[in-house]
């Protein structure tokens, strides 16, 4: 990581700045994917830059930015691509941008101690849980998080800027627990959010279930242009001692749309561990969803699991080998797909 320190003279004779520095970080990755999951075996590099701000004011509130140059606005929303500010103090801490909405900020998911891979097969497969229901409308989060001890509570708004559907509204909790031996941390939140149907489809998790227009559903493609309600609830808890990592995640979603309406529940369970430069890593995870349209029922699964390892080699080098494999029963559009990795990742 550099650091630069910014003490020009004009800052410095600026009125009520006690500090201010600038971070510069990033990641380099390159390797081989392959599978069949994947159209055939490839080269695979990646190359994300984070530049971090941060400051102090006389008083003692802090603030800061950050944007990651690996983002760009088709994929995060053009409202805030990549970027985040915050400003924290007694009264807590207020983030606006690319930042995790309420549910998200309060729940672990199911990968705890990932030992990661450079395309992220272990936790992009059809059984993993992503952002929730973050990203609903723009990618443009406000979220005000507040802790006492081991305790945290978090708000947060996703607003729909054409002022054409309710905005998205989340509140999470945290708590931690010192067992001794070990750690137990709980989450528990809520989330609803409503999304315009579209011929793109509703899609619930990391890339994971449709609900909505023909996306594994048939009867939903007539719902084109109707609004859907989504409601979600979720719990976790992880435990950690001595470099072993475990953790369980449960989250159900409801949904009502235009005569009809649906329910999914997703389940996760992952383990970690590392001993010296070793990490090893597995989850899986499964979504069972039941949907009406009129009087017709229809029923999707989706069961994934995903396994990692990494070897560090020393001052920001790692080696990675990762595997994913997805399974999918009631879907009309996506089959089943194995996707493997392995490379070099490097931190700077």
């Amino acid at each position: 990581m550099k650091k630069v320190l910014f003490a020009t003279t004009a800052l410095v004779a600026t009125a009520g700045y006690a500090s201010a520095d600038v971070t510069l970080s990033g990641v380099a990755q390159m390797g081989l994917q392959g599978g069949d999951g994947i159209a055939t075996t490839q080269f695979v590099q990646d190359i994300d830059v984070t530049f971090t701000m941060s400051g102090t004011t006389d008083n003692g509130l802090t603030f800061g930015a950050s944007i990651d140059l690996d983002e760009n606005a088709a994929g995060v929303g053009a409202d805030d691509a990549g970027a985040t500010i915050f400003i924290s103090g007694d009264f807590g801490t207020l983030t606006m941008g690319d930042t995790d909405g309420a549910l998200d900020w309060a729940l672990t998911e199911a990968w705890v101690g990932n030992a990661g891979s450079i395309n992220d097969d272990e936790t992009a497969h059809a059984g993993a849980l992503g952002s929730y229901l973050d990203g609903a409308y723009d990618g443009q989060i406000l979220r005000y998080d507040y802790a006492i001890g081991d305790f945290g509570i978090a708000l947060s708004v996703e607003m729909d800027d054409a002022d054409l559907r309710d905005h998205g509204y989340a509140i999470g909790f945290r708590y931690g627990l010192d067992l001794g031996a070990g750690s137990l941390d709980l989450g528990l939140g809520y989330q609803t959010a409503t999304y315009a149907s579209t011929a793109a489809g509703l899609t619930i998790g990391n890339g994971g279930v449709d609900i909505e227009p023909g996306f594994g559903v048939p009867g939903l493609a007539g719902l084109v242009g109707y609004q859907v309600e989504v409601d979600a609830i979720g719990v976790s808890a992880v435990y950690e001692s001595n470099g072993l990592s475990v953790g369980l995640s449960y989250t159900t979603f409801d949904a009502d749309y235009a005569d009809g309406s649906g329910d999914m529940d997703h389940v996760g369970v992952g383990v970690g561990y590392t001993i010296d430069a070793i990490t090893v890593s597995a989850n899986w995870g499964q979504y069972d969803g039941d949907f009406s349209v009129g009087a017709t029922n229809y029923n999707i699964d989706q069961t994934g699991y995903g396994l990692a390892a990494a070897y560090d080699l020393g001052g920001g080098l790692s080696a990675h080998l990762g595997y994913g494999s997805s399974e999918y029963d009631g879907s009309t559009t996506q089959v089943d797909a194995d996707t493997w990795s392995f490379g070099l990742s490097m931190s700077f």
